[in-house]
This record gives structure tokens, C-alpha cells and sequence, in this order.
């Protein structure tokens, strides 16, 4: 792919590793990090300010219950040319909070990351600069990932699921939230109408050109994660559900296999009456097959809920977020 294909080629400093480029915009969602955010905003903003002539820190306090706020205010009053706050009024979680600072941005370049430092914020100009090559969305690929084993599994697991759902080529490490977004992206976002989405996977389902580039990563300098193992579930059934009707084409296709199979199995039971060598069956046999139908019928129809309930959620139209108030520069 050639960079002169795209409309936001920039003139590059060849003597820098990230472009001098004004309006960069850096989006965190942030819920109970008082322990990360002091060295977060101070490693921030010695690479922006060193990369960029015009940025700004949009700090998205998801509800927390600690001392994030206060920080993030502190930071805000003593650097309000490149710090805004967006506090909303309780934890919504970690997509609508990205959600609401692609709302509230301003930058052309939007760039995301985690506020637990897992993702150093020096492998920044790394992306900006292949960002700069012409690609709308360039993403951080983890390349000694600090995690579980279980964890790197499952993101591997989600990833080709997804691939074979969408029938879209995801990025690797498409789960990282690292990544550079081109403003054109993020305005193609703001028109979805669904109140609840997948931003990652809206991208990549939307068709725009993405490039992956190898970064460090560490393990959590303070505090636990946020996702526990339950929470990952859900999020990748939300995402299963949001993106694809596979599971009610499974249902369908469950039903009639079931079916045909208990038409064989009837014709079978009335050719062994009529040959006379039919023989009185125990129960056990009975329950299980009544049981067995019994379940697979609950599970369809637990499947066949979850959709109707996003209709629902998304009928009643309540916001995906609501914000309590924006700290940020009087223009």
C-alpha cells in the first residue's frame, strides 16, 4: 500500500521518529488509578511535548471511586492548555469511556491507551510515525505480552472467532487498545446509532486501512486489572452478539438436525413394532433424551433472550454514557 493513496499524508521530519504534526489527541479512559496516573501524565507529556507541536490529554474518569478525579483535576489546573477531563457520573466501562472521548476530541490524530502503563507511552512516536505513512488506523502489537498465559489464549480465540464471524481479516493483537486513529475514523464512529458498540471491531468491519507496528509491554506497574475472568466472557459474548447472528443460525441449525434425528429414530421404533422384535425400554434412556432436549432448547432460547434484550436496550435509547462535567480550557 502506497502512502500517496491516502489523504493524510503529512510532510515528514526525517531527523525526529514522529512527525511534528499539531492537534494529536491522546484518549484514557481511567477507573481507580490513583497509583498510575502521577507517572502516567508525567511520561505522557514528556513524549508528546518532544513529538508534537499541538496535543492534548483527555483524561475519561469512568466513575472512580479513589483519588483519580482529584489527580486528574490537579492536572488539568496546572496544565490546562493540554489536559481535559471528561468525568462522568458513574463507571459506564472502559468502551463507552472511549466512546465518550472520541465525542469530545479534537485532535487528527487520536491516539489510545490503557492508564495502567502496560503500554509504555514512549512507544508512541513508534506508531505516530507509521500512522504518517498514509494508514488510517495503526495499532500497537504486543511484542512480549506481560499477561496470563490463559489471557494471550483467549484473545487469540476471540480473534480468529471473530474472523470467521465477520468474515473480515482482523488486525493481529486487534484486542490491544494501543493504537493510533486517523480523525476520519473517529467520525465514521460518532454516526453509529447503536448505543452499544464494539469500537475495535466497528473499525475493522467499516473497512478502513490498518497497519500494525511491534511495541513493548509491560506488566502492571500498580493496582489490579479491571477485567476479570467473567467480565471477558461477557465482553466477548456482547461482541459476538453485536457483530453476528451466527449463534441464532446455530439455533436453527441444532433444531434441525434434532429434528430430523428424532424422525429417523421414530421410523426406526414403528419398523422394530412391525417386525415384532420391539423390546420395553428402561426410563434411563427416556430421562436422558428429556433432558438433553430439554437443555438444548433452554440454551437456544437463553441465546434467542440475549438478542431480543440488546433490541430492547437499544429500543429505549438511553445514552451509553452521561457526563457529569467536562474540566478543561475556556476557549
Amino acid at each position: 500500500m502506497m502512502a500517496t493513496t491516502h489523504p493524510h499524508e503529512i510532510e515528514k521530519n526525517e531527523t525526529a521518529p514522529c512527525t511534528t504534526r499539531k492537534d494529536v489527541t491522546v484518549l484514557i479512559p481511567v477507573y481507580n488509578e490513583e497509583e498510575n496516573l502521577e507517572t502516567l501524565y508525567s511520561r505522557l507529556s514528556a513524549v508528546l511535548s518532544g513529538c508534537t507541536a499541538s496535543y492534548e490529554m483527555v483524561f475519561i474518569n469512568d466513575g472512580s471511586a479513589d483519588r483519580s478525579l482529584a489527580m486528574l483535576r490537579g492536572f488539568q489546573e496546572n496544565d490546562p492548555q493540554h489536559v481535559v477531563v471528561i468525568d462522568l457520573t458513574r463507571n459506564f466501562g472502559q468502551h463507552p469511556a472511549i466512546v465518550a472521548g472520541f465525542h469530545h476530541c479534537r485532535g487528527d490524530a487520536v491516539i489510545l491507551i490503557d492508564a495502567d502503563l502496560q503500554n509504555p507511552p514512549e512507544e508512541i512516536p513508534h506508531l505516530l510515525a507509521k500512522f504518517y505513512e498514509g494508514f488510517d488506523v495503526v495499532y500497537g502489537i504486543r511484542r512480549q505480552r506481560e499477561d496470563q498465559g490463559w489471557r494471550k489464549l483467549g484473545s487469540r480465540s476471540v480473534v480468529w472467532l471473530m474472523e470467521k464471524l465477520l468474515g473480515v481479516q482482523l488486525p493481529t493483537d486487534m484486542v490491544s487498545n494501543f493504537r493510533v486513529i486517523h480523525r476520519r475514523v473517529v467520525a465514521a464512529l460518532n454516526k453509529v446509532r447503536e448505543q452499544q458498540y464494539d469500537y475495535a471491531l466497528m473499525m475493522a468491519w467499516m473497512g478502513f486501512s490498518h497497519a500494525g507496528v511491534e511495541v513493548g509491554h509491560a506488566s502492571r506497574a500498580a493496582g489490579e486489572s479491571k477485567y476479570s475472568t467473567w467480565k471477558l466472557v461477557l465482553l466477548t459474548l456482547d461482541m459476538l452478539i453485536g457483530f453476528s447472528d451466527a449463534p441464532l443460525r446455530l439455533a436453527s441449525i441444532c433444531g434441525a438436525m434434532l429434528a430430523v434425528v428424532s424422525i429417523l429414530a421414530g421410523l426406526y421404533q414403528v419398523a422394530q413394532r412391525l417386525l415384532g422384535v420391539i423390546d420395553v425400554e428402561g426410563y434411563t434412556s427416556l430421562f436422558l433424551g428429556i433432558t438433553f432436549l430439554a437443555g438444548i432448547q433452554l440454551l437456544f432460547l437463553g441465546v434467542i433472550g440475549e438478542y431480543v434484550a440488546r433490541i430492547y436496550r437499544e429500543i429505549k435509547g438511553r445514552p451509553y454514557y452521561v457526563v457529569n462535567r467536562i474540566y478543561q480550557q475556556e476557549e
